[in-house]
Formats: structure tokens, C-alpha cells, sequence
């Protein structure tokens, strides 16, 4: 058979692209090398107890929650709105605001007088995103038109000083104490511009959301909704190439690992962008120093996740997270991203995120629940996690290695939740390399591209995405795509690229 449209990869991306596509009357193939779509949302069920495999919430920006309401037709009531609470020997608070949250830091550091004046500007951060979008409505700068640009105008000057890194450390520098100063010039991502580092703290209070049901049951219904319009959806079917025409300059085709073969008229690619560029489409399509750039980028943090089904009910498990979606628990004011040479023991002093969404989202039998654990880690840490390799062939050392810094994020958890070792009845830890294997991002990264905004490929004028390539007929669509990375540009890059082709005006061919 031949397709119109070929959408490779059904993470947020990919089934935005298709859905689009598909309703507008084309014939779309979608095809994801996983055996079900989600991509870094996707989830999984272990003994009866569901986890969410990467992301835990998401935040809409104005992007997401529209996009899902035009193709899903869902509302505020499909997700729920995460509470997140941050814990060290110091203090202990929920982020119900900026205001709130400067108030809960200026009590717990009483000397510091810092804190004041560096929330001065994060709170004008706050202001702008509250005066420019809504969850459940497009950004101004979506939308678009002469009025709208008038409104945003003033704030241009501001948003150029905000975008860079080197803006935030000139921010946090007026944080005395050097180890408080390092946590708020480091949390998050690695030299995450100040934008991202104030809007933080406006988006865990405000906007950050979690679909009923779980990551996975929100896929499962764009996949339904995909096949609904006609489309066909293909699992555990991995793209291995894009085939070329004779004149190397329109793709005709794609082949799987399988030996399988189908034909379309157009392409997009909605999965890793150094796999499209290596092997995928191939580096003869490209010019070499791009090739070196592509492959000498930085990308995003990997993140080791630990998943337990616990033996203690959702009512026990909330009250000891006192009711939070997300606590953070610091056990020092150090931000470390570990390195393949980091120490053996280099998650034990870390930050642990604890993730669980109790009662209003069920995930576990009756009397129990399911907690996961997260924090930063690396692909290739202690010999690829003493694997020896990248391979997908798991050695016992691998897996003895594994259990065991899981169990010292369990330790760390154990500040907010006493005794949770001796409640566990199922435990899994996902390393960055299990991460890679079920997602194919490279290293296991979480974001595509680094925050870094001095070394981010896609952030320097004018080339601020990466949709285009060289073949004519094929477009890039995800995080790798539109910089900064995330839920919120791969549902708006999708939605992007079903519009370059020509899908949201009902264009599409039937």
C-alpha cells in the first residue's frame, strides 16, 4: 500500500503530527519502534502496579492543554493539577507562588538578604507569563497579529536579558552564601537560562498537570482518536532508513528492522535527530560540518527513575508526602550532574524527586500504591553502569549495580517517607540506558537539546529549529526540532509541522 504521509516515531510529536494529518483527510502511516506510542510519556504495568515511565506531569504553556482539546476534546477535569513541595534540613514548603515561595526562603535564611531582591525579578518574571497566556489558550506569541506584538513589545528587551545563562548567574550573585548561591544558579537543567530558572517557579505553582489515568492512557487515546480518522498505526516496528530517490533528493520509502518496506509521498521524522542524521537518512545528505556539529551537541540531563509498589494504601502513602504530587527532597544545596566518571556513590548525596498521584489517579490494587523515585544520572556513569557497553545485552553486574543505587534513592526517600524500604512488595529501577532502549533519544536525554543557550544547535539566528532537511519531502518534527525541548514543543511542533503541510486548513488529500 501507499501512504500519503509516513510519521515515524508516536511519541507527543509524532501522534499530534498524525492525528492532524489523518483528520485532514490523508492516508498516514505512523510507525514507533516501541509496542505502544508515548515516547518519553509512555508508562508500563508490573504486577498489577502502573508507573509512568519517564515524565511525571507536564506543563501546557498554553500549547499542550489547546492542542489536546482540538484533537481529544478534553478538558480540565481529564487532568489533574500537581502540587509540588521542596524539603532540605532548612525548610519545607509547597510552591503555591512566587510570593509564597520567596516568604518560605527568607524565613528559612533569615541572614540571607539576597533572596529578597533576586525574587524581585522572578516575580516580574510570573508577571509576564501570567499577563501572556493561559493553559487553555494559545500564547500571544503563537497567535500572532499586529495587536498582539504591540502587547508583547514592551517586554522584548526583557525576554533578550532573560534568555541566556550568563544573565542568571549575574541574577543569583547577589545570594551570599556560596552554597545557596550555587543551588539557585544550578537547579534544574544544566545553565538553564534565567527565563526557564524564574518561569519555574511560576509553572510548578500554576501549570503543571497530570492526564487521569496516567501518561499512558492519555496516548492510548490520541492513538485511538488516529485510527479513528482512518490512520494506521504500526508497533514494535523500528525505522532503520529513509530511502532516496535516484536523484537523492525526494525520499521514497522507509524500511524497518524487520525487512518490512512502505512507501509514501511525504515523511516526518519525529524521533532522535542524531539517529536521523547518523543513520536514519545517512550523513552523505548533510553537509559534513553540520554532521560534527550535530554529533558534537550536548543534550539534555538523563535521569534514573526507581519504581515501587508499595504496601501501604494511597491516604497513608499522600500523608507522609503531606499531600504533594511532587516533593523534592535536597539533602544539601550541591547540584550535581553526574559525568561518566562520577563516584560510585554520587546518587547518594543528590536530589530525589518523589512522584505519586494517591487516590486521584489510582495506580496500584486495592490497599496499596506506587511511588517513583527520580534524579539526575548519565549514560555512560561507572562503565555504562557497569554494563561495559551500550548494549542492550544486560550484565549481571549491570543489574546488581542498578538495584543498588536504587536503593540509595530509597534511603533518601526515606527523610519524607519513614521506613519505605520495609513496605516495598515490587521494585524496578530504570537506568538512562533503559531510557535509550524504549525511547531511542540518544544517551537516554529527557529534552533533546541542552538548555545551554551558548551551545544549544538550534538557538543562534536565523536557524531556531531544526523541521527542515536537506531532502525536500521530509520534515522533522519533537524536541529535537523546536529548542527548548520538552511536552510543550513537541505538541507545538507537531502541530506546526501538520500545518507546513497544509493539514489544519483541511487541505489534505483524500
Amino acid at each position: 500500500m501507499h501512504y500519503d504521509v509516513a510519521v515515524i516515531g508516536a511519541g507527543m510529536a509524532g501522534q499530534v503530527t498524525a492525528n492532524y494529518l489523518a483528520r485532514a483527510g490523508n492516508c498516514v502511516l505512523m510507525l514507533e519502534q516501541n509496542h505502544h506510542a508515548g515516547g518519553n510519556m509512555s508508562g508500563f504495568t508490573r504486577n498489577g502496579f502502573y508507573f509512568d515511565g519517564g515524565d511525571q506531569s507536564f506543563e501546557s504553556m498554553g500549547v499542550v492543554f489547546p492542542v489536546l482539546r482540538d484533537l481529544l476534546g478534553v478538558g480540565p477535569d481529564d487532568f489533574i493539577k500537581a502540587r509540588y513541595r521542596m524539603v532540605s534540613s532548612d525548610f519545607d514548603f509547597f510552591v503555591d507562588s512566587p510570593e509564597q515561595v520567596e516568604h518560605e526562603l527568607c524565613t528559612a535564611f533569615p541572614n540571607e538578604p539576597g533572596i529578597a531582591p533576586l525574587f524581585r525579578e522572578v516575580k516580574e518574571v510570573s508577571r509576564f507569563l501570567s499577563a501572556n497566556y493561559d493553559p487553555w489558550e494559545f500564547p500571544l506569541l503563537i497567535r500572532g497579529g499586529a495587536r498582539n506584538g504591540a502587547r508583547l513589545a514592551p517586554w522584548l528587551p526583557r525576554l533578550k536579558k532573560w534568555s541566556t545563562f550568563r544573565y542568571r548567574e549575574r541574577a543569583c550573585s547577589v545570594i551570599r552564601d556560596p552554597a545557596l548561591r550555587q543551588w539557585f544558579s544550578q537547579i534544574g537543567y544544566y545553565r538553564m537560562p534565567y527565563l526557564f530558572f524564574a518561569g519555574f517557579w511560576h509553572i510548578w505553582a500554576y501549570d503543571y498537570w497530570y492526564p487521569r489515568g496516567g501518561m499512558q492512557s492519555l496516548h492510548d487515546r490520541l492513538t485511538a482518536a488516529f485510527r479513528a480518522h482512518g490512520g494506521e498505526a504500526l508497533f514494535n516496528t523500528d525505522v532503520t532508513r529513509i530511502n532516496l530517490d535516484s536523484s537523492g533528493r525526494r525520499a521514497v520509502s522507509v524500511d524497518t528492522a524487520g525487512g518490512e518496506r512502505y512507501h509514501a509521498d511525504r515523511f516526518v521524522y519525529a524521533g532522535d535527530y542524531k539517529a536521523l542524521v547518523n543513520t536514519v537518512l545517512g550523513p552523505e545528505v548533510f553537509p559534513r560540518r553540520y554532521v560534527r556539529r550535530i554529533n558534537d551537541a550536548a543534550l539534555t540531563e538523563e535521569i534514573v527513575g526507581v519504581y515501587l509498589g508499595l504496601s501501604m494504601d494511597n491516604d497513608e502513602l499522600s500523608g507522609y508526602l503531606g499531600g504533594a504530587h511532587h516533593p523534592f527532597y535536597f539533602p544539601n544545596y550541591r547540584v550535581i550532574f553526574p559525568n561518566a566518571s562520577s563516584p560510585e556513590d554520587v546518587h547518594r548525596t543528590m536530589w530525589v524527586a518523589l512522584n505519586h498521584f494517591g487516590s486521584q489517579s489510582p495506580s496500584a490494587p486495592k490497599g496499596k500504591s506506587t511511588l517513583t523515585l527520580q534524579t539526575y544520572s548519565s549514560f555512560a556513569w561507572q562503565d555504562y553502569w557497569k554494563n561495559g557497553s551500550a548494549s542492550h545485552r544486560r550484565s549481571p553486574e549491570y543489574r546488581e549495580f542498578k538495584q543498588r543505587v536504587g536503593m540509595e534513592l530509597v534511603e533518601l526517600a526515606e527523610h519524607l517517607v519513614p521506613g519505605l524500604r520495609d513496605r516495598i512488595e515490587f521494585m524496578d529501577v530504570g537506568t538512562p540506558l533503559s531510557s535509550e532502549r524504549f525511547s531511542r533519544n540518544t544517551n537516554g536525554s529527557t529534552g533533546g537539546w541542552c538548555y545551554d543557550d551558548q551551545v544549544s544547535p538550534v538557538w543562534r539566528l536565523p536557524s531556531l529549529n531544526r523541521i527542515k532537511t536537506p531532502v525536500a519531502n521530509v520534515l522533522c518534527a519533537g524536541h529535537y526540532a523546536l529548542w527548548p525541548g520538552g511536552v510543550i514543543s513537541a505538541a507545538y511542533c507537531g502541530r506546526l509541522v501538520a500545518r507546513m503541510m497544509g493539514a489544519l486548513g483541511g487541505q489534505g488529500r483524500r
